[in-house]
């Protein structure tokens, strides 16, 4: 465990902001008093683990001389909750800071628009039952999502923004309900090539995402079974490919992927070797570089960038074949 007290302003803002927003949404929370970066949810059955990232650096003592946490620190805190039933959510400093212009459906530009925060809020309030608007699949009506509506529904409310997929389904609304009109997109399922999955997996699920606040129940399963039973091909440059083994890779970060067993999917792994640069003159926060690879490494020598680690990643798989037969014996 990384000790010692923050005296950080920007660390420790970070945090009472973290305090408010539990205190604001009316969620009990009891603040670890040996750490005060762990917040405990749901009886100590959600834990939030705040990072103030210089001081969980990756450990390259021998290389670059810096000192840090070995890689799978948060990995192994994280499956070791897992066992214990535990749900782990890392708050990186960079996530509640970072901030972008983003545009909404109509065009509209919104400034300073810190998608990754909100996103974070909205996977608490569900995780503790406080979420603002809550619907139903019986709600909504499953469609194609039109180009122009599915960038800006990712860039507002899917904690990485958007990435371009082979099909883009969503849940629309039927009819006004809590406040929000008919035809309001609520829940995305997106699925597209497999580009990391070394040819174990015909589709990946791409992008899942909801509406901040809101929380469609049997909406996910309702966005999968539509894709499973209309869509027995996808068609990838060009090239026919069966849709039968369909990835689902989840963010370790801030999900144990639980709710996908009741869907139907089989867990399959959970590993890490991710992370994250950190760019200390510039305040970027990168991916790897193949092509500045030297470039990073050199700054990495003098100090002015570091690298955080993160929970790993947790796959897991569904078979359509299987779904179908499942389907028929009900």
């Amino acid at each position: 465990m990384v000790s010692g007290k923050i005296t950080c302003k920007r660390h420790l803002s970070n945090l009472k902001e973290i305090e408010n927003f539990l205190t604001n949404s009316n969620i009990p929370f009891e603040i670890d008093s040996s750490n005060e970066r762990i917040f405990y949810l749901n009886d100590g059955k959600l834990e939030l683990r705040y990072v103030d990232t210089e001081n969980f650096k990756m450990d390259y003592t021998k290389r670059f001389g810096i000192k840090g946490i070995y890689h799978n620190y948060f990995i192994d805190i994280t499956k070791e909750n897992r066992k214990k039933n535990i749900r782990t959510i890392w708050i990186k400093d960079w996530e509640i800071e970072e901030s972008k212009t983003v545009k909404d459906v109509n065009g509209e530009e919104i400034p300073n628009y810190r998608r990754k925060w909100y996103v974070l809020q909205s996977y608490i309030k569900a995780a503790t039952g406080n979420i603002d608007y809550r619907f139903y699949g019986r709600d909504c009506e499953v469609r194609k999502i039109p180009k122009n509506e599915i960038r800006p529904f990712l860039e507002m409310n899917c904690f990485y923004g958007y990435r371009s997929a082979n099909t883009n389904l969503g849940l629309y609304l039927k009819k006004d309900k809590n406040g929000v009109e008919k035809g309001t997109l609520l829940m995305i399922y997106t699925f597209g090539y497999p580009f990391f999955s070394k040819g174990l997996y015909d589709v990946e699920v791409i992008r899942v995402g909801t509406k901040l606040f809101c929380q469609v129940i049997g909406g996910a399963s309702k966005l999968l079974k539509n894709f499973l039973v209309n869509y027995p091909i996808l068609t990838f440059n060009k090239r026919d490919v069966n849709v039968n083994k369909i990835v689902f890779i989840v963010d370790a970060d801030h999900n144990d992927g639980r709710s996908l067993e009741t869907l139907g999917f089989k867990f399959v792994s959970h590993k890490g070797a991710g992370f994250m640069n950190v760019d200390i003159t510039t305040g970027e926060v990168f991916h790897r570089k193949p092509m500045q690879h030297k470039l990073i490494m050199e700054k990495m020598s003098k100090g002015e960038v570091y690298s955080v680690a993160n929970a790993g990643s947790i796959i897991y798989m569904i078979e359509r074949d299987e779904y179908l037969n499942n389907m028929v014996k009900k």
